[in-house]
């Protein structure tokens, strides 16, 4: 059973400068999930997929294999995960022949997680083939029956405008009227925005720690997740975002 950690970390990022080698409890962040890969007792091999080569001089130190630098045109704001690893499973397949059973993605972004949630990760997976992939996931702090979007229009009309969906409100801020919400989701038969939190269903949120996926959901379903998605419970939801995520996750490992 080949189980191939992918760590994909590229060198841009808006929110924080050189995110993914800031130093956190001593180490380059992207080093905590190297780490993290290699302490796993089922993961076979741990590659980091960078298009930077200071990145990658910094892989290969931790103990990370970088057999290739990842192309501009799958490194930029929008890349898709899927995009990304389409690109290193081709790229293995054609240069060594090699093609893993089961892909684990490790975001660089969560350095605090506990390398025995990657084996027990892949042991769900592994302990029901009718599923494409298992994604970690925390409990919700805010349930999506209470949230609105912005009416993008309908798209069979011709007026559907992603934009105004996705920004809301001015990117300045300013408080007032941002035109017609619709609710996220709801509840059929009911109003569910204005029913209490504890009568709501629970929501979970991915927390960007582990995904692991089936080799055959990427290559032949072009997906990350596939038709069956199981769910991994986790208490913590440490990914990192703003500076001060940084300074709440060097504070944990330094405990």
């Amino acid at each position: 059973m080949e189980v191939l950690a992918l760590i994909p970390a590229r060198s841009g990022s808006k929110s924080i400068k050189d995110k993914n080698i800031r130093m956190i409890a001593g180490k380059p962040m992207l080093v905590h999930s190297i780490e993290h890969a290699l302490a796993s007792k089922l993961v076979t091999r741990v590659i980091l997929s960078t298009d930077s080569e200071e990145y990658a001089r910094i892989g290969r130190e931790a103990g990370a294999e970088v057999p290739f630098i990842r192309p501009a045109e799958f490194a930029e704001d929008d890349s898709l995960d899927i995009d990304v690893f389409e690109h290193a499973l081709r790229w293995l397949k054609e240069n060594e022949g090699y093609e893993p059973d089961v892909i684990v993605h490790l975001r660089p972004t969560f350095p605090t997680r506990d390398p025995a949630d990657i084996d027990k990760v892949i042991e769900l997976l592994l302990d029901h083939p009718e599923a494409d992939c298992v994604r970690s996931v925390a409990e919700a702090k805010d349930t999506p029956f209470k949230m609105w979007f912005v009416d993008p229009g309908d798209p069979d009309d011709g007026d559907f405008d992603l934009k105004t969906s996705q920004n809301g409100v001015e990117e300045n801020n300013k408080t007032g009227e941002i035109g017609i919400i619709k609710p996220v989701i709801s509840i059929p038969g009911t109003e569910s925005c204005s029913m209490p939190r504890q009568a709501l269903p629970k929501a979970y949120l991915q927390n960007a720690c582990i995904d692991v996926i089936r080799t055959e959901t990427i290559t032949e379903k072009h997906s990350m997740t596939g038709d069956m998605v199981l769910g991994y419970l986790m208490k913590d939801d440490c990914d990192i975002d703003y500076e001060e995520d940084l300074k709440r996750a060097d504070a944990i490992l330094r405990k």
